[in-house]
């Protein structure tokens, strides 16, 4: 297991909810946003080999959430009112959103006009908007929580877990089942944050590497103190 992280952008979030809006996504309540969010990360991540909005992602009851995307949309539907001169999370909320607070309903969460900015994404990070935009835009929450139960990101960490508790989601989950394209992204965030080579399933050159490794018959006069420390400070997992 590998604890990848990376760096959370909290302007990509505000203007994630902003692209599903504009983009005609019903029923954006907080649970249908971390839903599309958490599919939008991952749809990225495996194909471009980093997160969109990069949070700290936590199995629950309901799936998978983003816990930096969750905290900031629960304080900006429990928040009353943001003076203009404010500069801070809130300030940014209030500028590019409205949360509209529906009697008997779930709050919804809609882009001002003229507030959306696509400027701050890649232009990969909007196709993978539009992907999921247009795959899971129309489910409502329950079936994205229904859909996200079949993951191994929930199923694997699920495994144990009390109801009402969480259990850590690590990056290196998102990649479980996924194509050899994907592996190679995730060798590369290893192999960048942890100084670890992992093995590739079918990578020849690294299968003949470790056969190779593994019949070789080390003895003391071929490789000295010094060489072996030196080797120890590379492995392979």
């Amino acid at each position: 297991m590998y604890n990848l992280t990376f760096e959370f952008s909290l302007e990509k979030l505000v203007q994630a909810i902003a692209y599903f809006s504009k983009a005609g996504v019903p029923d954006l309540t907080k649970l249908k946003i971390a839903k599309l969010l958490y599919f939008a990360d991952k749809e990225h991540l495996l194909e471009y080999g980093r997160p969109i909005i990069g949070d700290v992602y936590w199995c629950m009851d309901w799936g998978p959430v983003p816990s930096f995307a969750l905290n900031e949309m629960n304080e900006a539907i429990d928040r009353q009112e943001v003076p203009l001169g404010t500069n801070s999370d809130a300030r940014l909320f209030t500028r590019v959103l409205n949360v509209k607070k529906l009697f008997y309903f779930h709050p919804r969460f809609e882009a001002k006009d003229e507030a959306y900015n696509p400027a701050v994404f890649s232009e990969s990070e909007l196709r993978s908007l539009g992907n999921v935009a247009n795959s899971y835009g129309n489910r409502s929450a329950k079936e994205l929580v229904n859909i996200t139960h079949q993951e191994p990101t929930w199923t694997i960490p699920n495994q144990g877990r009390p109801a009402g508790s969480r259990a850590p989601i690590t990056y290196d989950l998102f990649f479980v089942g996924a194509p050899e394209k994907s592996q190679r992204f995730l060798a590369r965030l290893v192999a960048e944050q942890f100084g670890v080579a992992i093995p590739l399933k079918g990578d020849a050159d690294y299968a003949a590497f470790a056969g190779e490794l593994a019949s070789y018959d080390f003895t003391s006069d071929e490789v000295g103190e010094s060489e072996t420390r030196r080797a120890g400070r590379y492995s392979r997992a």
